[in-house]
């Protein structure tokens, strides 16, 4: 179901929005990039972002955090970063906000693309697409991200930052949440 939140008109975003998704080129600013997943829009207009921030954070409960740049990141156009849980309902939740835009930006599902991270390919935006390029666990991020540059820090002689380390009463409350603390590696 989803949900009405005024705000936007038909088209006001037609135009404004561009159909691109960016994910994970910018750090998380309220967890671990492990665990938190950060979406870029760019808006050719600063209103317009301004709105599409309030519409994201009011209707919608799984978004962690939505915001604008603090400035503008090319002539008059702005990045709008919401955050969700690295998590694979992922998925259906960008194509909620996709789809509930539709509307607004005149933009169908077939419209829009992402890349992961810096690169700079584009892929169709489509559920296989999305399991293909981006982790979608804590454990798979740490895998395709971590890990390698762990690796390139051990070959180079430098420090390595180990992960989290769990003592006994962490375990516990991981048992109690029916989290196994060996899953974690």
């Amino acid at each position: 179901m989803s949900k009405i939140v005024e705000g936007f008109e038909v088209n006001d975003l037609n135009g404004v929005l561009e159909p691109k998704i960016h994910i994970d080129e910018f750090v998380s600013k309220i967890g671990k990039d492990s665990d938190i997943m950060v979406l870029s829009f760019l808006l050719a207009d600063r209103t317009a972002a301004l709105d599409l921030v309030n519409f994201l954070e009011i209707g919608y409960g799984f978004i962690l955090d939505a915001d604008i740049s603090a400035s503008e990141i090319k002539p008059g156009s702005y990045l709008v970063f919401v955050e969700i849980l690295r998590r694979g309902r992922a998925i259906s939740q960008i194509f909620q906000i996709i789809d509930n835009l539709r509307a607004s930006s005149g933009l169908n599902r077939k419209d829009w693309h992402f890349s992961y991270i810096n690169n700079k390919q584009y892929h169709e935006l489509t559920a296989e697409n999305l399991k293909k390029y981006v982790p979608l666990s804590p454990r798979a991020y740490r895998k395709s991200v971590v890990e390698p540059i762990q690796e390139i820090q051990k070959l180079s002689g430098l420090p390595i930052q180990e992960s989290f380390a769990c003592d006994n009463d962490i375990e516990q409350l991981m048992r109690a949440a029916g989290i196994n603390p060996d899953s974690r590696n």
